[in-house]
């Protein structure tokens, strides 16, 4: 029932009432309005200022990124993954070389099936380097020759040629995690570590944690303590088998599309390899994409001595022609 005052007017209380759903949806209207002002002003620096995300924003506007037209009539392809070492002069500065690969993985991506396999390799792994004699840890192919000798050692080595490689510094490795917030991760155990002619100090306790860009670079390079025990190259596999989900986790949250283009321009400064931006981009979405049932990590089978580590030839044989052919 309305109530009205003596003059026949709605009552005040009556009036507010009245005002307040148009206040609410102004308000909500307003601030909509300032929220896409500001998004486009924000935007349109990017665009000005930023040429990764004008030619994201062209990618993405054309359709591009799809793995069908980043790599037109491929349906599987095979990644060499390289983490590469810094070598250092007699001062402990860093100098410009190949460095040592300090991770190896060979990944199969298959388009058309939507699967990801990823084969790693021991670092310590006695294998024949085309050119050279005798038998040499696979680490040093990098070393050697660039990643274009290690593509040509896997090929020898597995059967499998890749068809091409990414070899990324961990200096690039830092950058591009602590610029993504860091990534969740389990840690095993206590690890503590200290080097410093090569200034890396690790130092991470048991638990899950956000860990930032060096903390995770210490967790997929820690391979001893300081107390003397060493880890096998089989347990340091498994941490950066680790890291590998959850860096998948974190690039299917909704942040990995607004800091993807920066997160890519970083990568494109540290890393050596001839995809192009398109590629990387189409394989970023596609791992995107994919449940964590279609992915598959193995470990190279090996029996590990002190020094070396010696590939189980029947064993690796038959899980290259699984996970490869």
């Amino acid at each position: 029932m309305l109530h009205v005052s003596e003059r026949g007017r709605p009552a005040p209380a009556q009036l507010n009432n009245r005002k307040r759903p148009r206040l609410f949806w102004r308000t909500i209207k307003t601030a909509l309005l300032t929220f896409a002002l500001l998004l486009g002003v924000g935007l349109g620096y990017l665009y000005v200022s930023n040429g990764t995300f004008r030619e994201t924003l062209s990618i993405v506007v054309r359709g591009d990124y799809s793995t069908a037209k980043a790599f037109p009539g491929v349906e599987e392809i095979n990644i060499l993954i390289i983490g590469r070492d810094v070598d250092r002069d007699r001062r402990g500065s860093v100098i410009n070389t190949y460095g040592r690969a300090d991770a190896i993985m060979l990944a199969h991506l298959n388009f058309a099936d939507k699967t990801a396999n990823l084969l790693s390799i021991p670092r310590d792994t006695l294998v024949h380097i085309p050119g050279y004699r005798g038998k040499h840890k696979i680490n040093a192919a990098n070393a050697y020759g660039g990643p274009e000798l290690a593509v040509d050692t896997v090929a020898q080595f597995l059967g499998v040629r890749p068809d091409v490689y990414v070899a990324l510094d961990y200096e690039g490795f830092v950058k591009v995690i602590d610029h993504m917030g860091g990534l969740d991760i389990k840690v095993g155990n206590q690890l503590d570590y200290d080097d410093n002619w090569g200034k890396l100090h690790i130092h991470l306790k048991p638990g899950l944690q956000r860990l930032d860009g060096y903390q995770c670079m210490g967790f997929v390079r820690y391979r001893k303590s300081n107390n003397g025990h060493a880890d096998s190259d089989v347990e340091r596999i498994a941490r950066q088998q680790e890291f590998v989900r959850a860096a998948k986790r974190t690039l299917t949250s909704p942040s990995a599309l607004i800091k993807g283009p920066q997160s890519l321009r970083l990568v494109r400064e540290h890393l050596n390899s001839a995809l192009s931006y398109k590629q990387m981009l189409a394989l970023m979405y596609f791992v995107k994409q994919l449940s964590q049932g279609s992915i598959r990590m193995e470990t190279l089978p090996n029996e590990q001595g002190r020094v070396f580590v010696k590939a189980d030839e029947d064993a690796t044989r038959e899980l290259v022609r699984r996970m490869f052919y």
